[in-house]
C-alpha cells in the first residue's frame, strides 16, 4: 500500500510540474493582463467565453474516443495491439474535429454572435480547438507508457513558447485578448509537430473498424457525460454574462471578475489536474480486486487531507494576491475565489469513486449522473446569478459538484463496491470550511496582523486535523519516523529498517 501511494504521489507530482509553471505563470501575469491599458476587462471576459465554448466543442468532437484509447491501451498491452488501438483513435478523431472545424469556420458569423464575442477571437478559437483536439491524443501515449518524464518535457516546451508569445503579442504588440488566445495556441502547434515527429513509430492513419466499433460503444455514453461536466466547470462563464444585473459592458466586467477568480482558483487545479493525469492509468493497472479497492479507500482519504491543506493555503494567499496586484475593480474576486477551488477539489474526488464505473467499463448510467449535476448547478445559476451575482455562481458550482460526488459514488457502488471512510472525509471537509470561512470573513486582507494570522492558520490547519481524530496514530507514528530520517539524514540503513518495520506494526493496528 505504501509503495502503491508513494508511486501515485511521484506520477502526480512530475504530471503536475508543467501544470504548475503554466498555472503559476497565468497567474502572475494577471496583473499585467489586467491592466486597462493591454487587455479591457470585457475583453479578458470574451477571452474567457471562448476558450470555455472550444473546451465544449473538443468533447462532442472526440466522442470520448481518447479516454476509450486509455481504457483499450489497457486491456492490451502487447505493442502491437496498442499501436492499432492509438492508430484508429489518432485516425477517428483527426476526422471527426477535421469535419467539426470547417463546418464551424462556415458558420463563424452565427457563432461570434451567439458567444457575443469578435469575428477574430471566434476563429483563433477554431484554430486552437484543432490543434487541442490533435495534442491530447499524442501526449496520451507517454500516459499510456507511464513515462511522466517525457510527457513533462514537451509541457515545458509548450509552456516557454506560449509565455514568450503571449507577453510579446499583448505587451509591446498590443494584440489586447487576441495576443493572450493566439499566444496560448501557438505554442500548441508547434509542440504537437514535435510530437508527431518523436512517437511517428505509434501515430499513424490506419483505422480498425472492428476496434472502432468496441471503443464507440464504450466512449458514446461518456460524451454526452463530458458536456454536463463541461457544464459544471464552464457553463457559469455564459451564465454570468447574460444573468448578471446591469448593461452588457456591465455584465463583461463582472464575467472578466468572475473569469479572474477562476485563474487564481486554478492553483488549487494543479494539483487536481496532476492527480487526475496519473491516475487513470495508476487505478487500472492493480490487477487484484482486494489490493485495488484498500488503495482506492486510502487514495481518497489522503487525497481530502492534502487538498483540503491546499485550499486553505491558496485562499489565506489569494486574498491578499488580490488586493496588492490589482485595482479595486477587481476585488469582487476574492469570495469566489474559495468558492471555484471547492468545486474542483470535488471534480477530483468524483474522478477516485468514479474508478469503479471505468474499472467494470458499465458507463450507461454516466451520463444521468454527470447530467443531473449540471442540470442542478445551471438551474440554480438562473436563480442565484441574479439574485447574488458571481458569489451566487460560486455557490452554485460548490453545490452542483457535491450532487456530481453522491450520484457519481452511487452508481459507481453498484458496478464495483468500495468501503471508503467516509467518516475521516467528513471531519476533514468540516474543518477546512471552518478555516476558509475565517479566512474570508474575518482575517484582514492585508498588514502585518492579517498576514501574519493568515500564515499562522495554514500552519496550524494539520494540526487541527490530528485534534479531531483524522490523523490516526499509526499515521502520526509514520509522520514522525519521516521527521527522524530527514533531520538526520546519516543514519545507519539498519536502523531505518528496523524503525519502519515497527512502524509498518503499528499502521496495521489503526484503520486506514
Amino acid at each position: 500500500m505504501g509503495a502503491r501511494l508513494r508511486q501515485l504521489a511521484g506520477q502526480s507530482f512530475v504530471y503536475g510540474l508543467g501544470g504548475i509553471v503554466s498555472k503559476l505563470v497565468g497567474i502572475f501575469l494577471l496583473p499585467i493582463y489586467t491592466k486597462p491599458e493591454y487587455v479591457s476587462q470585457a475583453g479578458f471576459g470574451q477571452v474567457e467565453t471562448v476558450m470555455a465554448a472550444s473546451s465544449l466543442a473538443a468533447i462532442v468532437c472526440q466522442f470520448g474516443l481518447t479516454t476509450a484509447m486509455f481504457r483499450f491501451c489497457w486491456d492490451n498491452r502487447e505493442p502491437d495491439a496498442r499501436r492499432r488501438t492509438i492508430r484508429t483513435s489518432f485516425t477517428a478523431v483527426m476526422v471527426l474535429s477535421t469535419l467539426a472545424v470547417l463546418i464551424c469556420l462556415a458558420a463563424i458569423n452565427p457563432i461570434s454572435s451567439t458567444l457575443q464575442v469578435t469575428r477574430e477571437l471566434a476563429l483563433i478559437g477554431l484554430a486552437g480547438l484543432w490543434v487541442t483536439i490533435q495534442y491530447t491524443i499524442v501526449t496520451g501515449i507517454y500516459r499510456i507508457e507511464q513515462r511522466p518524464t517525457a510527457f513533462i518535457v514537451y509541457s515545458f516546451i509548450n509552456i516557454a513558447i506560449t509565455v514568450v508569445l503571449s507577453i510579446v503579442l499583448v505587451i509591446p504588440l498590443r494584440m489586447g485578448a487576441a495576443g493572450i488566445m493566439l499566444g496560448n495556441f501557438s505554442g500548441t502547434y508547434v509542440t504537437y509537430f514535435l510530437l508527431l515527429w518523436a512517437r511517428r513509430d505509434m501515430v499513424g492513419f490506419n483505422v480498425n473498424w472492428s476496434l472502432l466499433r468496441e471503443m464507440l460503444a464504450f466512449s458514446l455514453p461518456l460524451m454526452p457525460s463530458g458536456v454536463a461536466l463541461w457544464a459544471l466547470n464552464l457553463a457559469d462563464r455564459v451564465q454570468v454574462q447574460r444573468l448578471t444585473p446591469g448593461t452588457q459592458l456591465e455584465r463583461s466586467a463582472q464575467l472578466g471578475t468572475y473569469s479572474a477568480a477562476s485563474k487564481i482558483a486554478l492553483g488549487i487545479m494543479l494539483i487536481v489536474s496532476a492527480f487526475q493525469t496519473a491516475w487513470i492509468p495508476f487505478a487500472n493497472l492493480i490487477i487484484d480486486d482486494g489490493d485495488a479497492k484498500r488503495t482506492y479507500r486510502a487514495v481518497l482519504t489522503y487525497w481530502s487531507m492534502v487538498m483540503a491543506w491546499g485550499v486553505v493555503a491558496i485562499t489565506a494567499v489569494s486574498t491578499p494576491y488580490i488586493h496588492v496586484a490589482m485595482n479595486p475593480a477587481w476585488f469582487g474576486a476574492v469570495p469566489v475565489v474559495p468558492l471555484l477551488m471547492s468545486g474542483s477539489v470535488l471534480y477530483g474526488a468524483y474522478y477516485i469513486l468514479n474508478i469503479g464505473v471505468n474499472r467494470s467499463k458499465r458507463t450507461k448510467l454516466t451520463p444521468v449522473v454527470t447530467g443531473t449535476a449540471a442540470a442542478v448547478n445551471i438551474g440554480l445559476n438562473f436563480w442565484m446569478i441574479p439574485k447574488w451575482g458571481i458569489v451566487g455562481a460560486g455557490w452554485a458550482t460548490v453545490i452542483g459538484f457535491s450532487v456530481l460526488v453522491v450520484m457519481g459514488w452511487r452508481n459507481a457502488q453498484r458496478s464495483y463496491p468500495v468501503k471508503y471512510d467516509f467518516s475521516r472525509v467528513l471531519r476533514v471537509v468540516a474543518m477546512a470550511a471552518l478555516f476558509m470561512a475565517v479566512l474570508v470573513e474575518l482575517v484582514p486582507p492585508i498588514g502585518v496582523a492579517g498576514i501574519g494570522l493568515r500564515i499562522l492558520l495554514v500552519a496550524v490547519f494539520p494540526l487541527s486535523l490530528v485534534a479531531v481524530g483524522v490523523v490516526t496514530p499509526g499515521e502520526r507514528s509514520k509522520m514522525v519516523a519521516l521527521a527522524k530520517r530527514i533531520r538526520s539524514p546519516r543514519r545507519g540503513r539498519r536502523a531505518d529498517l528496523e524503525q519502519e518495520l515497527e512502524v509498518e506494526r503499528e499502521s496495521e493496528e489503526a484503520p486506514l
